[in-house]
C-alpha cells in the first residue's frame, strides 16, 4: 500500500473512531479489504496497532463505548486484526495477544463481570481449570479441600464456590486467590497443573459455572440468551479459544499468551481451551476438535478417569455427541471411523467411511482413512484406488503418499513407483527438518549454572575439566536462542534424553547408596532404598515442550525403503521421543525409578515384554527360550500386552512354569509399577516398533537395564534402550555411536572414568548430521547369530525322529528317506514339472520384492533355462502385477515359468520348504523367519550382505542365519553380480542320472550343499536353542555387572559385549 493511501486510511480510522460508538460497519469493511489483499506490508500492522490503541487502553480497559448489544462487533474487529497479523508475521506473541483480546473483551462486556476487578485471560483459564478438576472428582470425591483453602485465604466470602447451589463467582475468587491457588492445584506426581478429562456433559457446563454471578444462579450470558448479539459473542469467543489452542499445538509458547502460569503443560492447556470453547458454543466442529485432542492422549493420560477408560474412549463420546448435532459432519464421521478402526472395530469403521464418502465423495481425509483401514486388513489392492483419488483431489495430502506407496509395493504394482517413492522420501525429510524449529528456548528458562547443578546431583562426583567443558558447551548451545543457532539442533530431543540420563544416573546412585557395589546377595533384602528428597529440575521445563509429530514414514516402513542410515535413525528417534513425551505426561520426569535389590542368590530377574505371545512368528521362534533359562541363575517373567488369541502358543506360555502375566488391559503406569514391584533387573523389549508394541513402558525406565531383542531388526534410537542383541554380520561394529565416540575421544585417565553425558550434534545424538553411524544402543554380539529358532524342538514332523534317534540313524538312510519325501511332495505340488527342472523360490510377503531384485530373478531364469520361480500369493493381488511385469521385461516364455501357490499353515509351510532347490533372498529387507524355515528343511539359499545395505540390520538377517549353519561361505554374497552368478552356477551344477529302477538321482554342488544342511541341522548353532540361550545368559550377567560397577555409563570402553562360545560345531559328512 502506498504512503498516501496509508495516510488516507489512518485519517478515515480516526474519523470513524471519533464517533461513540464507532462506525462498526466502516471498520468491518476496511478490515475485510485488508484481509483479501494478496500481500500485506508492515504498514498494515501499523494500522491494526493504531486501531487497537484507539479501542483499548494499556490497562486493557476499553476506550470506546460498547454496549452488550454491540459486543460482537468489537470482537469481530479484534478477530480481524488478529487474522491480519497472523497473515503478515505468523505466530508472534502480539498475534496471539489479539486473540486473547477477543476472549477478554467478550468477558469484560458481559454483566455482571464488567464491574469491579478487571478479570484477565489468566483468571478465566485458572477458574476453568478448577471447575474442570472439581467436575472430574464429583461424585464421589468431595471438593479438594486444599484448593478451597487456598481460595479461602485470599478470596472474599461471597466469592467462594457453592456447587450445591450451582452458584459461583469462580473467576472473581480465583482472581483474588493469587498464586497460592496455583500451588494448591499442582498434580503431586507431575508437578504441573492436572491434565483433566471431562465427559461431554461436564464440558458443556463449564462456562456456566466459571462465569456464574456471585448473586444469581444464572450465568452472565443469561440476560442476552435470546439475542443475536450474544450468539455472535459466544461464537467469536469460542472461535478465538480454538484458534489459541491450534497455535499452541503448532508450537507457540504458552508464555506468548501472557498467561504467566509456570506450571502449565501444553497438552493440558490445549484440552482446557477446547472444553471452554465447546461450552460457549457447542457446535459439531467443537465436539470434533475436542475428540481429536482427546485421541492424542494415548492410554490413561489423566488420573481422574477410570482405568477402564482412556482418552480415546472419552473421545468417542464427543464424536457421538457431535453427530447428534450434525449427523453429516464430514470430519466427525471420518474421525469417528478412524477411532473405531484403531479400536479394532474395522467392519464398523468401513461402514462409517462408506457412509461418509456417500455424503462427501471428495473428502480427502475420509478417502485416506478408508484406504488405511483396508491396507491394515491386508487388502492393499482395494486401498490403492482410495489413495489415488485422495491424491488427485489434494496433491498436498502427505499422509496419502506413504500409504499409497506401501500399498502399491505390497501388491508389486510398480506403476510410477519412482514418483511415489520420491514423494514419500522427500516428505519424510521435510518433516524431520521442520521439527528442529519446535521447542526453541525451553532450556534457556534455567541458567547454565542451574543445569550444571542438576548434572552434579546425578553424577554425585566432581566432573573432570574436559567433561565439565563439554557440559558447559552443550547448555550454552541452548542458552542462545538467536537466529544464529545451528540448524540441526533439536532442543526437545536433547531435553528428553537429558531427563532419561538424569533418571538412570539417579537410580544407579540410589542403588549404590543403599546396597553398595553389590552384584548379588545371599539373603533377602526387604528394605528398599529410602526415598530421597524430591528435586524438580525438569517438571516445569518439560511442561513447555510440545509433542513432536512423527514422520508419515514409520520405523517399520524403513525396512523396505531405500533410506540413508541417518534418516532411518531419525525416524526411529522421533517415535522414541513420542513414547518418552507420552510417558512423562503420566509420571513426573523428576521421579527417579526405584532400583531393584541385588539378585538374590545370584538369580537375575529378567522380564520379557511382548504383544506377540500368541500365534505369531516371534512365539514360533522363541517358544522354548523361556523354559530353557537356567532357573538357578535366572527368574523369568513374561508380560503379555495383548489379550489371548486362544492359540496353542498362548496356552503354552500361560500354563508354563514361568511367571506369565496378561497385562493387556492394564494402563502403562500400572504395568510399570508391576515391573518395579517384581524387581526386574533386565527388561527385554521383544516388540520394538512393530504393531502392538507399548514402548511407553520402557520409556518409564522400570528396570535398570533395558535390551532390544528379536522383535525389531534395527535401532530404536531411544535413550531408554541400552543394548541391542545382534551379531557381527547384521550390525557392523563401526555403526554404533558409542564405539565411534570412544575411538575419537581422548583416552586419558580422566576422560575414561567420566560419564559420557548427553551428546549434541555428535556421536550419540540421533539428530546429528553425521551419516556414519546408526545405532544408539550398545551392541551385545552373539557368537553365531542373534536370531534364535525353535525348529529343533517344534518342527520334527516328517522324519518323526527325536534328536537322539536321528543321531543314531545312519546318514545314508536319513538322506535316502529325505529324497523320497521331497520327491513325493514335489510331484504333489507340481505334477506337471519334470524332476530335472530347477525350482527357485521365495516365500516372503511380496512387499519385500523390489524391481531390482525381481529383474535379477528374471536374469537367473533366463540363464538357467530349465528352471521356474516359485512365489506365494502373499497377497494374491500381487500375482497379476508380477506376471505382467515379467512379460514386459523378459517376455512371455520366462513369465510363464513363474508359479504361484497359496499361503499355507505354518507346519505345512515348513514341511514343503524342502521342495525348492534354491531359495532366492530379497535385498532391501531379507527373509527372517522364512530363512530359518527353509534352512531347517535343508534348502540352501542365496543371502544378501551387500555393503550398500550395511546400515540396515533388516537386510542382513538371512546372511546371519545362513552363516550360523556353518556353510555360510556357500550362500552369502556381497553384490548383486555375485548374487546372480552364484544362483546360476548352483542351478546349472545340477546333474541327473536315471537309475536302473527308474529313479532319478541328482548330483552337483547344489545337492551336496543341501545334503550338508539337512544332515547337520540338529548340531549347527542356528538350531541349537539351548546353546543360544546359554550365550544370551552370559550377556545378561555381563550387562548386570556393568550396570552395578557403573562402567555402562563411562567412556572407559567402547560398550561392546562380545559373547564367547568355545564349543566346536561338529560337521556330519558321512
Amino acid at each position: 500500500m502506498k504512503s498516501t493511501t496509508c495516510n488516507a486510511t489512518n485519517n478515515a480510522i480516526l474519523a470513524c473512531l471519533q464517533n461513540d460508538p464507532p462506525d462498526w460497519d466502516f471498520l468491518d469493511a476496511l478490515l475485510s479489504e485488508l484481509m483479501i489483499l494478496p500481500t500485506l506490508s508492515d504498514q498494515a500492522l501499523v494500522f491494526c496497532r493504531d486501531l487497537c490503541a484507539h479501542l483499548k487502553a494499556a490497562n486493557d480497559r476499553l476506550l470506546a463505548s460498547v454496549t452488550p448489544q454491540h459486543a460482537h462487533r468489537l470482537l469481530k474487529v479484534f478477530t480481524s486484526v488478529a487474522n491480519i497479523q497472523q497473515k503478515v508475521d505468523g505466530n508472534t506473541s502480539s498475534t496471539l495477544r489479539h486473540y486473547v483480546d477477543v476472549v477478554e473483551a467478550g468477558i469484560h462486556l458481559s454483566p455482571p463481570l464488567s464491574s469491579g476487578n478487571m478479570l484477565s485471560f489468566r483468571d478465566i483459564i485458572l477458574a476453568s481449570w478448577f471447575a474442570s478438576f472439581t467436575f472430574s472428582t464429583l461424585p464421589p470425591s468431595p471438593e479438594p479441600n486444599n484448593i478451597l483453602d487456598a481460595i479461602q485465604d485470599r478470596a472474599s466470602t461471597n466469592h467462594l464456590p457453592r456447587f450445591e447451589a450451582t452458584s459461583l463467582a469462580l473467576v472473581h475468587a480465583v482472581h483474588d486467590a493469587g498464586d497460592g491457588f496455583i500451588n494448591a492445584m499442582l498434580d503431586p506426581i507431575t508437578g504441573t497443573l492436572p491434565n483433566v478429562v471431562l465427559f461431554p456433559d461436564q464440558a458443556q457446563m463449564l462456562s456456566a459455572v466459571v462465569f456464574a454471578s456471585p448473586h444469581t444462579t444464572s450465568d452472565i450470558w443469561a440476560p442476552l440468551h435470546s439475542g443475536q448479539s450474544t450468539y455472535e459473542v459466544k461464537t467469536a469467543t469460542s472461535s478465538a479459544l480454538l484458534t489459541l489452542a491450534r497455535r499452541i499445538q503448532e508450537g507457540a509458547p504458552i508464555a506468548d499468551l501472557g498467561l504467566d502460569i509456570p506450571h502449565c503443560s501444553n497438552n493440558a492447556l490445549v484440552l482446557l481451551l477446547h472444553y471452554l470453547a465447546l461450552s460457549l458454543f457447542p457446535s459439531a466442529s467443537a465436539f470434533n476438535d475436542t475428540g481429536v485432542v482427546l485421541c492424542s492422549l494415548s492410554g490413561n493420560a489423566a488420573t481422574n478417569i477410570p482405568r477402564v477408560a482412556s482418552g480415546r474412549d472419552v473421545a468417542r463420546l464427543y464424536y457421538e455427541k457431535g453427530l447428534q448435532i450434525d449427523p453429516t459432519h464430514p470430519h466427525l464421521l471420518s474421525n469417528f471411523g478412524s477411532l473405531l478402526k484403531d479400536a479394532g472395530h474395522t467392519t464398523y469403521a468401513i461402514g462409517i467411511f462408506n457412509y461418509t464418502l456417500q455424503l462427501h465423495p471428495e473428502l480427502d481425509i475420509a478417502l485416506v482413512n478408508m484406504a488405511n483401514t483396508l491396507k491394515d486388513l491386508g487388502r492393499s489392492a482395494d486401498a490403492v484406488p482410495y489413495y489415488l483419488k485422495a491424491v488427485a483431489i489434494n496433491p498436498g495430502l502427505v499422509d496419502a503418499y506413504c500409504g499409497l506407496s506401501m500399498s502399491m509395493n505390497a501388491i508389486c504394482n510398480w506403476t510410477a513407483r519412482d514418483h511415489w517413492l520420491t514423494g514419500v522420501i522427500t516428505t519424510c525429510e521435510e518433516h524431520l527438518s521442520e521439527l528442529h524449529h519446535q521447542n526453541v528456548g525451553i532450556l534457556a528458562e534455567k541458567s547454565v549454572d542451574d543445569w550444571l547443578l542438576t548434572v552434579a546431583l546425578a553424577t554425585a562426583r566432581p566432573q573432570c575439566d574436559h567433561s565439565l567443558r563439554k557440559w558447559v558447551h552443550r547448555f550454552c548451545l541452548f542458552a542462545d536462542v538467536s537466529n544464529g543457532r545451528q540448524p540441526l539442533i533439536n532442543e526437545g530431543s536433547f531435553l528428553v534424553r537429558l531427563i532419561d540420563w538424569y533418571r538412570t544416573r539417579m537410580q544407579h546412585r540410589r542403588y549404590i547408596e543403599t546396597y553398595g557395589e553389590t552384584f548379588y546377595c545371599e539373603e533377602v533384602l526387604n528394605s528398599g532404598p529410602e526415598a530421597a528428597p524430591v528435586a524438580r529440575p525438569f517438571g516445569l521445563v518439560l511442561s513447555s515442550v510440545s509433542l513432536q509429530r512423527v514422520p508419515t514414514v514409520l520405523p517399520f516402513h524403513t525396512f523396505t525403503l531405500p533410506l540413508s542410515g541417518r534418516t532411518i535413525r531419525r525416524i526411529a528417534h522421533r517415535n522414541a521421543l513420542r513414547a518418552s513425551h507420552t510417558t512423562m505426561s503420566r509420571i513426573s520426569p523428576d521421579q527417579v525409578p526405584p532400583p531393584p535389590p541385588p539378585p538374590f542368590k545370584r538369580r537375575i530377574n529378567v522380564g520379557y515384554v511382548s504383544s506377540d505371545f500368541s500365534d505369531h512368528p516371534l512365539s514360533h521362534l522363541m517358544k522354548s527360550v523361556f523354559r530353557l533359562h537356567n532357573r538357578n541363575r535366572f527368574c523369568v517373567f513374561l508380560y503379555a500386552t495383548s489379550p489371548s488369541d486362544g492359540s496353542v502358543f498362548r496356552l503354552y506360555f500361560e500354563r508354563g512354569d514361568v511367571n506369565f502375566l496378561d497385562v493387556s488391559s492394564w494402563s502403562d503406569v500400572d504395568i510399570v509399577n508391576r515391573i518395579e514391584e517384581d524387581h526386574i533387573h533386565i527388561l527385554v523389549d521383544l516388540g520394538g516398533y512393530t504393531k502392538g508394541a507399548r514402548n511407553e513402558i520402557f520409556a518409564a525406565r522400570p528396570s535398570p537395564v533395558q535390551v532390544s531383542l528379536m522383535g525389531y531388526a534395527g535401532t530404536l534410537a531411544a535413550s531408554w534402550c541400552d543394548y541391542l542383541v545382534c551379531d557381527s554380520i547384521t550390525c557392523s561394529v563401526d555403526l554404533f555411536a558409542r564405539v565411534q565416540a570412544y575411538r575419537k575421544r581422548s583416552l586419558n585417565h580422566c576422560c575414561r572414568n567420566s560419564d559420557f553425558g548427553v551428546s549434541v550434534g555428535e556421536e550419540g545424538d540421533p539428530e546429528s548430521s553425521c551419516p556414519d553411524w546408526i545405532y544408539t544402543e550398545c551392541p551385545i554380539y552373539m557368537p553365531h547369530t542373534y536370531f534364535v529358532t525353535d525348529h529343533k524342538q517344534s518342527y520334527r514332523h516328517g522324519e518323526d525322529l527325536s534328536v537322539y534317534e536321528r543321531a543314531q540313524t545312519p546318514a545314508k538312510k536319513l538322506w535316502t528317506d529325505e529324497v523320497k519325501r521331497r520327491t513325493d511332495l514335489r510331484r504333489a505340488l507340481f505334477p506337471d514339472l519334470p524332476l530335472d527342472v530347477i525350482i527357485f523360490a521365495n516365500f516372503n510377503q511380496l512387499y519385500k520384492i523390489d524391481p531390482d531384485i525381481f529383474a535379477t530373478w528374471l536374469h537367473i531364469l533366463a540363464r538357467v533355462p530349465r528352471s521356474i520361480l516359485w512365489l506365494l500369493r502373499f497377497p494374491s493381488a500381487g500375482e497379476a502385477h508380477l506376471i505382467q511385469t515379467a512379460k514386459g521385461w523378459a517376455g512371455d516364455e520366462i513369465a510363464s515359468r513363474i508359479r504361484f501357490t497359496d499361503v499355507t499353515a505354518k507346519d505345512h509351510h515348513i514341511y514343503r520348504c524342502r521342495v525348492p532347490d534354491l531359495f532366492l533372498d530379497t535385498s532391501e529387507c531379507s527373509a527372517h523367519t522364512v530363512a530359518a524355515d527353509v534352512l531347517w528343511s535343508g534348502t540352501p539359499l542365496i543371502a544378501c550382505a551387500w555393503p550398500s545395505h550395511r546400515h540396515k540390520m533388516s537386510s542382513r538377517v538371512a546372511a546371519s542365519v545362513a552363516t550360523a549353519t556353518g556353510f555360510g561361505e556357500y550362500m552369502v554374497v556381497s553384490s548383486r553380480e555375485e548374487y546372480e552368478e552364484r544362483a546360476v552356477a548352483l542351478g546349472n551344477s545340477m546333474r541327473y542320472t536315471v537309475q536302473p529302477n527308474g529313479d532319478v538321482e541328482a548330483s552337483g554342488d547344489l545337492i551336496n550343499l543341501r545334503r550338508c544342511l539337512f544332515l547337520n541341522r540338529d548340531t549347527m548353532p542356528l538350531f541349537d536353542t539351548e546353546r543360544w540361550t546359554r550365550n544370551l545368559e552370559k550377556a545378561y550377567r555381563i550387562v548386570w555387572r556393568r550396570w552395578v560397577d557403573g562402567s555402562t555409563f563411562k567412556m572407559c570402553d567402547d560398550g561392546c559385549i562380545w559373547v564367547k562360545d568355545e564349543v566346536d560345531v561338529p560337521i556330519r559328512m558321512d
